[in-house]
């Protein structure tokens, strides 16, 4: 539905472009089940709707979005304008439904299907084999995400409970790294975070007491996948240990962000034994800065 409404408030737009975009909406909304739109004919607009999600669940309606391209074998190189095809389209509406901030539902199985609904999703976007067309979308998208507002799940302010983006932030990192590595680094250490287990308050007035208490949750929501959460923010971290051997500044900060969102002492413990791991890999001598960083981790 947002999806629709940022088409039809498109200001460059025609009136008659809108005219008709209504009357096919209103043809489609008369029916239970919307119609596949033959990509070979029609007006632009049943073009574009292979590759844009039908509905609000942002992660199920774009694995639909991937099952109208395989199932109608749309030509992935057929272009709708200058280097845009239904594949890049497609892609670039996964990687928005992805970063979308969203609050953590109540209930275990609806916590398990953000879970599952992001796994599968980004399993399809494995499956693709990453152009310069496709990395410019990407490159776009993460920057997009980083400066965006309350939209974004990788903005700089986002809620305590909204559901965190370690596993596509991960995704997001080992396909920028090749391309843009700053911008790889900066996207993922953002995503390192895990607010749900924070306890400090958030800025404002603090002079009042009430205040606090009234800004300062007494209890943690009830996260049922919690510790899927952190086993996947520690493989984040250690993703980006891995990538940032050699490079002594790369691995202080990636050492900072974990002491600063790590909370789990297993998880820190294993991030220790990682970096021992990676840094003693070679026959040469080991990398120094990575045997201090696992020391550190050990320590803390």
């Amino acid at each position: 539905g947002a999806l629709w409404m940022c088409i039809v408030l498109n200001p460059h737009c025609k009136l008659e472009q809108k005219a008709s975009w209504l009357k096919q909406l209103k043809k489609w909304n008369s029916v239970d089940v919307c119609p596949w739109e033959d990509g070979n004919h029609g007006n632009e607009l049943p073009n574009l709707t292979n590759a844009l999600p039908q509905g609000a669940n942002a992660n199920q309606d774009n694995m639909g979005q991937f099952k109208s391209l395989e199932y109608q074998h749309l030509p992935a190189h057929k272009f709708l304008e200058e280097g845009e095809s239904y594949l890049t389209l497609a892609v670039e509406v996964a990687l928005i439904g992805l970063g979308q901030q969203r609050i953590m539902p109540d209930g275990l199985y609806a916590q398990e299907k953000v879970c599952r609904n992001e796994e599968q999703l980004i399993s399809k976007l494995q499956e693709i084999e990453l152009d310069d067309t496709l990395v410019k979308i990407f490159r776009k998208q993460a920057v997009f995400l980083l400066e965006a507002g309350p939209y974004s799940g990788l903005g700089e302010v986002i809620h305590r409970e909204s559901v965190p983006m370690h596993t596509f932030a991960k995704y997001l990192f080992t396909s920028l790294l090749p391309h843009d590595a700053e911008l790889a680094y900066k996207t993922a250490l953002r995503a390192m975070r895990l607010l749900v287990l924070e306890s400090t308050p958030p800025s404002g007035d603090m002079s009042r007491p009430h205040h606090i208490a009234s800004v300062v949750p007494n209890r943690y929501p009830r996260w049922f996948t919690l510790s899927h959460i952190e086993s996947q923010q520690c493989e984040l971290a250690s993703t980006m240990l891995t990538a940032a051997k050699g490079d002594v500044r790369r691995l202080e900060t990636v050492l900072e962000s974990i002491q600063k969102n790590i909370h789990s002492s297993s998880h820190i413990f294993k991030l220790a034994q990682d970096a021992f791991k990676i840094a003693t890999l070679m026959d040469n001598l080991p990398d120094i800065t990575l045997l201090k960083v696992s020391l550190e981790l050990g320590l803390q």
